[in-house]
């Protein structure tokens, strides 16, 4: 158990285990838990939806009702200064004002932002584990919480559904892409993809960015130039946490160049700013 993860438990505990209850907090707590509770997609909503889609939908809801309820404790402070500058400096909506999206920026905040070695993710599975939450929820965010960004290519595209190669590691999936974006074989995508949790097919789970611009070679020119010779699991940690914590999230805002209802277009590599058309170099 991390660091932060086993003081929650500890401190949970302790409440829950106490003799002196001040009811009138657990009454306002219990009341502003179940406010978001409501917020939390329901069964309904979720009807159209595929259903592995679906169940990482809800699980990422529960996630976000977790992390509401408790970056507001002393212990989360880290997380809640680190999380609240990027929303400032992001303002992650979407295009026009943001072309970081929100299911984008979600993932990022529960599942790759980092105090030491915990995320928002890994402590809700400590603490959810600790307190009877159902194990098949738990599977699902251990998933996502192992889950990353990634640079695929476009193999083939059919309405609703991609082929899709990452050239670092060779890996092809068939996945479902929710936002409605058919691609377009040869494209480069900066995706998360998740895999299957009912039927074969991954789910293209971020809205895709779509670099329609930089060839092939250049990105792994990119990946030569920034990876080591003997890679092991350097890509998968480059991807997911980068060499900085906000690099991955000032590549996107920085390549933007335009979007569709259902896609979002960049250009440019992550270590040159000059081919990036919103870098500060760009913009002097």
């Amino acid at each position: 158990m991390g660091k932060l993860g086993a003081k929650l438990v500890a401190k949970i505990s302790k409440v829950r285990h106490g003799k002196v209850i001040d009811f009138q907090a657990f009454a306002a707590g219990k009341a502003y838990a179940a406010g978001l509770q409501a917020t939390v997609v329901g069964k309904g909503d979720l009807a159209g939806y595929d259903p592995s889609h679906a169940l990482y939908v809800y699980a990422q809801n529960q996630v976000s009702v977790f992390s509401e309820q408790i970056t507001s404790m002393p212990e989360m402070k880290a997380f809640y200064k680190l999380i609240a500058k990027a929303e400032d400096e992001y303002l992650p909506s979407g295009p026009p004002m943001s072309p970081l999206t929100a299911s984008y920026f979600t993932s990022w905040a529960f599942f790759d932002a980092c105090v030491g070695a915990e995320t928002i993710g890994t402590i809700t599975m400590e603490v959810g584990a600790a307190f009877g939450m159902h194990a098949d929820l738990l599977k699902i965010i251990g998933i996502m919480q192992q889950s990353r960004m990634g640079i695929y290519i476009v193999e083939a595209g059919e309405p609703g559904a991609v082929v899709l190669k990452e050239p670092e590691t060779g890996s092809v999936c068939r996945a479902i892409v929710p936002a409605g974006y058919v691609g377009r074989r040869g494209e480069i995508w900066y995706a998360r993809v998740l895999p299957p949790l009912l039927g074969t097919d991954h789910v293209v789970f971020t809205t895709p960015y779509v670099d329609e611009e930089t060839p092939l070679q250049d990105w792994k020119a990119y990946f030569a130039r920034t990876l080591p010779t003997q890679r092991g699991d350097a890509y998968e940690r480059l991807m997911k946490y980068g060499p900085t914590g906000r690099y991955w999230n000032d590549y996107v805002f920085e390549a933007y160049v335009n979007h569709t209802p259902n896609a979002i277009f960049l250009a440019g590599l992550p270590d040159l700013p000059e081919s990036r058309p919103h870098s500060r170099v760009n913009s002097q």
